[in-house]
């Protein structure tokens, strides 16, 4: 990923929907500067999907790697499953 380009917020103002534009077809992100504060960043949705997606994952690798360390939390494959079947149920309704 190239480094993500900083813009003043009374730039952004009159050239939103170009900036919009610009980064939803995979262009780079832009970050929003207030004063001399970071205020949000902008970035296509693609992108936004794609970095909760491999957020998503890293929670999961972490989570592994902390069942394998703590052998008295381990649970049974059958355990596992009815968790499985549990939060897919939940999700499902959530939706």
């Amino acid at each position: 990923m190239e480094k993500i380009k900083t813009i003043g917020i009374a730039e952004v103002r009159p050239k939103l929907t170009q900036l919009v534009d610009e980064v939803s077809k995979g262009g780079q992100p832009y970050t929003i500067i207030s004063g001399s504060h970071a205020k949000a960043v902008l970035m296509g949705v693609a992108e936004y999907n794609a970095l909760i997606e491999r957020l998503e994952d890293l929670e999961d690798i972490a989570e592994m790697n902390q069942a394998v360390r703590e052998p008295e939390s381990r649970m049974s494959w059958q355990e596992h499953k009815k968790k499985l079947k549990e939060s897919d149920s939940i999700s499902v309704g959530s939706t």
